[in-house]
């Protein structure tokens, strides 16, 4: 492995970096060549180990959550993490029939691996009982941030019925949930055929009823009242 830091190995940093809230990229990094020493390269990276990584952040007492540490070293040592360039959306036949309109929160591939706050962008996909497939990629604004950045994030999702992401706090899932949209955590990095995989079985098996009312399979109670009103006029 080439002993300069690479651009992808660089790319990592920044995006460890998105994972800590209230720490810079530029404290990050200074905190990575003190401890690994200069010049960074890939294999010191993948070296470093879950206990050094904590203690290195936890040195800066900006309060991190464990959870959050963790997501940061994922990013910042997995060596498979090489692209994060956003997927192409191949030209298909729309799935037909009843289907759900679904976001994930991504930083790379087609993966549910970005925070609600700070993801890089979001994938939307349409899924029904038997398949899935990518239709859209929402690139999220990188210069807009506090309440301008959760506009525009809920903007990219609006018209989407669930969401999955890392990571969404209180606030933003409250705000999430009253534009009819039903927020799922992942607790890690999953691949995005996984997690749509296991909602197509939820759908073809046992769906809840908020997913039955979307997909038309159950009538609401105002629908069952207006249709006993109907039938006792008749």
């Amino acid at each position: 492995m080439d002993n300069t830091i690479s651009d992808q190995a660089a790319i990592r940093i920044a995006l460890a970096s998105k994972s800590l809230p209230n720490i810079e990229l530029r404290s990050l990094l200074g905190l990575l060549i003190q401890h690994l020493g200069e010049p960074l390269t890939e294999t010191k990276l993948v070296g470093l180990s879950p206990k050094a990584f904590r203690l290195m952040v936890g040195s800066l007492g900006s309060g991190p959550t464990r959870k959050d540490v963790s997501n940061a070293l994922h990013v910042l040592c997995n060596p498979e993490i090489s692209d994060v360039s956003a997927p192409e959306v191949a030209l298909q036949t729309p799935i037909s029939g009843p289907k759900l309109r679904v976001a994930l929160t991504s930083n790379q591939g087609e993966m549910v691996n970005g925070h609600y706050g700070s993801c890089l962008r979001v994938l939307i996909y349409e899924v029904n009982a038997t398949e899935h497939q990518l239709v859209e990629v929402r690139e999220m604004p990188t210069e807009k941030k506090g309440e301008e950045r959760a506009i525009a994030m809920l903007d990219r999702i609006r018209d989407c019925h669930m969401l999955f992401t890392l990571s969404i706090g209180g606030p933003a899932a409250a705000r999430v949930t009253r534009a009819n949209i039903h927020p799922i955590k992942k607790t890690a990095p999953a691949e995005a055929s996984a997690v749509l995989k296991e909602l197509s079985q939820v759908i073809a098996t046992n769906p809840p009823p908020w997913v039955k009312r979307i997909l038309g399979f159950e009538k609401s109670a105002v629908e069952f009242a207006q249709l006993e009103l109907e039938e006792s006029y008749e």
